[in-house]
């Protein structure tokens, strides 16, 4: 059984081998070559300190240049770590060599693809469209771009971004909205001293005066409405993404240059929230609130700093690109705040 890889193979795609033969983009590759990749996860404050949020910009640096370096150091534990072996098929296609780059999981198949043509690498994450869900009862899905990389680049080269739409299915449900209907009128007596405009004769005195006020009682009523949400996000990986440094790596013993390229993740959430009511004037007043309050959130994140202006999320990474070996041999991928979340390092090729 054949499926897609999860979203993660953004990283883990890219660890296959080439010959130094790239001008002509020739993979000397054969069915069954391995990679094994480590992958290690970490939980940074910015999402375990509760006190995080409320520092000061400086407190926060600190923090944050703490934590990475505690990471670097292997003094702060990992919430996750694993080790994934994948295998790769090649075949020749009209759009040149492709690679599939396939992970076993439980008996099942997953792939992303590589193609290789005209000095670049085209990766998918994954082919066509992607559910969301159990495959035999999708609650949404995923339309997901290709990456573009060169095999052949320098420092201060601007490297070309792609973007990733999702979509949940929508949701409905039978609810209850308020509803504020005429009762009555009260009428509200007081017995008061001062300057007073007499209401009948409009004489204006000062003394002692009778004030009586009346005003309309409503009551709040239900009133039946079908609820629609819908969430959807957008996107744009790879933003800002340029060359920035080159290294000599090692791998298996062997070294390698590596370019260094940082990049950045911008992610946007919408939740969608819509009512449908035989009392129209009911259904298009809940649908302002819930616009409202959406707004109101996407305001509030920007002014935490936790989205920037156009309320996306802005994600960090940084990789080291071996050109000879067609792919990146680390990942470090940031959070926010800076803060080191994940770390995918190419330990083994065969």
């Amino acid at each position: 059984m054949m499926r897609n890889l999860p979203m993660i193979t953004l990283m883990l795609s890219m660890a296959v081998g080439t010959s130094t033969n790239a001008q002509n983009c020739a993979l000397n590759l054969h069915d069954g070559a391995k990679s094994t990749l480590s992958i290690r996860t970490f939980s940074t404050p910015m999402f375990v300190d509760p006190k995080f949020m409320k520092m000061n910009d400086d407190k926060k640096d600190e923090a944050v240049a703490a934590f990475n370096a505690g990471v670097a150091a292997g003094t702060v534990p990992a919430a996750s770590a694993s080790d994934m072996v994948f295998t790769l098929k090649k075949s020749v296609t009209d759009a040149g060599d492709e690679y599939a780059i396939g992970y076993n999981v439980a008996g099942v198949d997953y792939f992303s693809y590589v193609v290789c043509r005209n000095d670049t690498l085209f990766i998918a994450r994954n082919r066509g469209v992607v559910l969301v869900g159990p495959p035999e009862n999708p609650i949404g899905f995923t339309i997901q771009g290709v990456q573009r990389i060169p095999l052949h680049m320098k420092v201060g080269d601007v490297l070309p971004s792609y973007e990733d739409v999702s979509m949940l299915f929508p949701t409905k449900a039978d609810v209850k909205l308020k509803k504020k209907v005429f009762s009555h009128m009260t009428t509200n007596t007081s017995h008061e001293f001062g300057w007073a405009t007499d209401s009948q004769t409009g004489e204006t005195g000062f003394g002692n005066y009778t004030r009586t006020t009346t005003k309309a009682v409503y009551d709040d009523i239900d009133v039946d409405a079908r609820q629609t949400l819908q969430f959807s996000s957008h996107s744009l990986q790879g933003m800002n993404a340029v060359v920035t440094g080159e290294e000599d790596v090692t791998v298996d013993g062997k070294t390698y240059k590596a370019y260094i390229i940082e990049s950045e993740s911008w992610t946007k959430g919408e939740m969608k929230t819509t009512y449908e009511s035989a009392d129209a004037a009911v259904a298009k007043a809940a649908d302002a609130a819930a616009a409202k309050l959406q707004e109101k959130g996407e305001r509030k994140m920007v002014k935490r700093s936790l989205t920037n202006e156009l309320g996306y999320v802005v994600m960090y990474s940084k990789m080291w690109f071996v050109p000879e070996m067609g792919g990146a041999v680390l990942t470090e991928s940031y959070d926010p705040s800076g803060g080191i979340t994940t770390l995918v390092r190419l330990v083994k090729f065969e």
